[in-house]
């Protein structure tokens, strides 16, 4: 939302990828949502700029450039092996780095909200 902000932009969609399942393992890729038609369109997602937090493996990016083979892909952390597949990047971190965001921490790992009871 910040960047759509920055960059003037109205239209926002999300792709839903699930990937890694407890946290420590990534296990089979699953699309809970694709992307809507009107972001595909007929060209692939030309002019469409898919960002992630991180491009790890590089196996989420594959499976979106699947969906939208013509899009600009941009993350912020780039590990070796995914970095290649993404267009831009901030900051490139060795394969065997786990980023903690500061969503899953607190004082201590947080569980999302839901999860706390």
């Amino acid at each position: 939302a910040i960047i759509a902000r920055e960059l003037e932009l109205r239209l926002i969609d999300t792709i839903c990828i699930a990937s890694y399942h407890d946290y420590t393992s990534q296990g089979e890729l699953k699309v809970l949502k694709g992307p809507a038609a009107e972001v595909v369109g007929d060209n692939g997602g030309k002019g469409v700029l898919v960002i992630d937090d991180l491009v790890d493996t590089g196996k989420t990016v594959k499976l979106t450039r699947d969906l939208l083979p013509n899009a600009h892909y941009a993350t912020v952390y780039a590990k070796p092996l995914g970095r290649p597949l993404v267009d831009t990047f901030v900051t490139e971190v060795s394969q065997d780095t786990w980023i903690y965001f500061p969503w899953d921490l607190g004082f201590a790992f947080q569980p999302p909200i839901r999860e706390r009871g």
